[in-house]
C-alpha cells in the first residue's frame, strides 16, 4: 500500500472532527456528570497540534539514513507531548480552583492515548518499506 504524504493530515483531522463532533453532541450528558466540555476540546486541541506538528517533523526526518532516527523522533515527539498536556492540566487544575472538572482531565488522558496510538500508527506507516 502507497501512503501519500498527505494521507496522514486527513486521518488527525478526522480524528479531531469525530472527537469535537462527540463532545458537542454529547454536551448536556457530559454535563451531568460534571465534565466540562470547554476542557475536553482544549485538550483535543492541544493534542490535534502537538500530533500534527511532531508527524510534520517525522515526515521531514524520513529521508535520514539512520534507521534509529524515526524511532528516536517519535519517542521524543510522545515524550514532549506527554509533559505539554501534563502542564496545561496543572495549569488548568490551578486556574479553575473549586470549579475544576476532573473527569475532563481523565477525557484528556484518554484523548492522550488515542492521539498517541494514531501517531504511532501514521509513523509506522510513513516509512517506505526497501
Amino acid at each position: 500500500m502507497e501512503n501519500k504524504s498527505g494521507n496522514w493530515i486527513f486521518r488527525i483531522t478526522g480524528l479531531f472532527i469525530v472527537v469535537t463532533g462527540l463532545s458537542v453532541a454529547f454536551h448536556e450528558k457530559l454535563l451531568r456528570y460534571d465534565t466540562n466540555t470547554w476542557v475536553i476540546a482544549g485538550a483535543n486541541a492541544v493534542l490535534f497540534l502537538s500530533t500534527f506538528l511532531n508527524l510534520r517533523f517525522q515526515e521531514k526526518n524520513l529521508n535520514n539514513p539512520n534507521p534509529s532516527a524515526v524511532i528516536r523522533g517519535v519517542m521524543a515527539g510522545t515524550f514532549l507531548k506527554l509533559f505539554v498536556l501534563a502542564a496545561a492540566a496543572i495549569i488548568y487544575l490551578i486556574a479553575a480552583g473549586a470549579g475544576r472538572s476532573v473527569n475532563a482531565i481523565f477525557a484528556g488522558m484518554g484523548l492522550y492515548i488515542i492521539y498517541t496510538w494514531f501517531e504511532v500508527r501514521i509513523s509506522l506507516q510513513m516509512k517506505p518499506k526497501k
